[in-house]
């Protein structure tokens, strides 16, 4: 990657070094890491999602989080008001009974909150401020792949160190009433062994956070051999798009998955409409076939990568709370790598430049991209165009 030195200077100056790293897919491998953790866990747990289900992946999560409890451990949960409307009360009832503080992010409600766009898109976990995860993995059966089904394809990033402390304050600035709590001071570096270079990042345009979005830019932008992507809800605005240009005529490999299955299917007719551009641009485009693809992932030139909730559309860019971590180091990237390259090639089709489509269906695809980007700039804004009102919490 070739550094923008002064612009991109504090990017860099706020990575810190994590103490472990591991790259964790959904399914067995993540569930089994999260139930371990919070086994472990002997003062606190932060556990914040999108969607929480109570299936039979989300009982195993609550059965572990109640037996934390029982240690002493301080246990918190935040849920969006949103994506988890359908939590039963009765569990709400029973954590609280237990010790566990529960609480919603953005209740809907008929009278007081219709704002969709707004919510706690974040997946994050924190135990004892020293171990964390943090990806786009919600809590339910589709992400674990429950009754022999392929569970849903996401990321998250399992890491321990000071990366953890940052990731514990963010989560009490969510609980928090009105998010009030002070903003965070850089402990001091860590000088012990260290795996990998790590950088928080978060998107919450209404609070004037952006890091996300301008992350993906700088990577883009400092592209020099390659970009490999995996993007479920893919619709860029025009200042993404032109970075994908300009890397694809410097001559960089972009290789970009998207999703062959989706849990929204307008979601791939919108982004269906994008194909011509990307193959035009000579982008190599491939589809995710074995099952949804729910995945936020990116590479660049082995050497950075970004993993965690952000989707390359207006949503969230303007409209949900994101959280990504970027990994700064050539050994780990590389080697992960290899098994996005494998990955890749087990269970994605490429899809070939074909002959022209007819004017029917080119305008049929048209207007789905331009229905699912105005569906989305309507959830984003209406109704409310300032919601920093209500309690963000309760």
């Amino acid at each position: 990657m070739k550094r923008r030195t002064h612009k991109w200077d504090a990017y860099y100056a706020a990575f810190q070094p994590a103490s472990a790293l591991r790259l964790l897919r959904s399914g067995g491998e993540y569930f089994e890491c999260l139930l371990d953790a919070i086994a472990e866990a002997k003062k606190s747990i932060h556990l914040h999602t999108y969607i929480f289900e109570m299936d039979q992946t989300g009982r195993r999560v609550s059965t572990a989080l109640m037996e934390a409890v029982g240690r002493g451990v301080e246990v918190s949960v935040v849920i969006d008001g949103f994506g988890s409307l359908n939590f039963p009360q009765a569990t709400c009832n029973a954590w609280r009974q237990a010790g566990i503080q529960v609480k919603q992010f953005s209740r809907i409600s008929l009278f007081s909150n219709l704002h969709i766009g707004r919510r706690l898109h974040h997946k994050v976990f924190v135990a004892d401020g020293e171990r964390a995860i943090v990806g786009g993995i919600n809590v339910a059966d589709k992400y674990h792949g429950e009754k022999g089904q392929i569970p849903w394809l996401d990321f998250a990033l399992y890491v321990e160190g000071s990366v953890a402390e940052k990731l514990e304050h963010i989560c009490r600035q969510v609980e928090a009433p009105w998010f009030t709590l002070r903003n965070y001071r850089e402990p001091p570096r860590y000088h012990g062994q260290q795996i990998a270079q790590v950088n928080v990042r978060q998107n919450d345009w209404l609070r004037n956070r952006k890091q996300i979005y301008f992350s993906y830019l700088m990577a883009l932008d400092a592209a020099e051999h390659s970009i490999c992507l995996f993007a479920s809800y893919f619709l860029p605005g025009k200042r993404l798009r032109n970075a994908f240009e300009r890397a694809a005529a410097r001559g960089v490999r972009i290789r970009i998955v998207l999703a062959g299955k989706s849990d929204i299917p307008r979601a791939v007719n919108a982004s269906l409409y994008l194909y011509d551009w990307l193959q035009r641009t000579g982008i190599e485009v491939y589809e995710w076939k074995p099952s949804v693809l729910h995945a936020k992932l990116a590479m660049v030139d082995d050497e950075w990568m970004t993993v965690g909730s952000f989707n390359l559309n207006q949503l969230s860019t303007y409209g949900s709370i994101e959280l990504n971590l970027d990994v700064l180091d050539p050994l780990f990237v590389s080697s992960r790598r290899k098994d996005i390259d494998h990955l890749i090639y087990e269970g994605c089709m490429r899809i070939v430049p074909g002959a022209r489509k007819s004017l029917p269906a080119r305008i049929q695809l048209y207007v789905a991209y331009i229905a699912g980007r105005t569906l989305l700039w309507l959830i984003t804004f209406f109704p409310n165009f300032s919601h920093k009102s209500g309690r963000p919490v309760d």
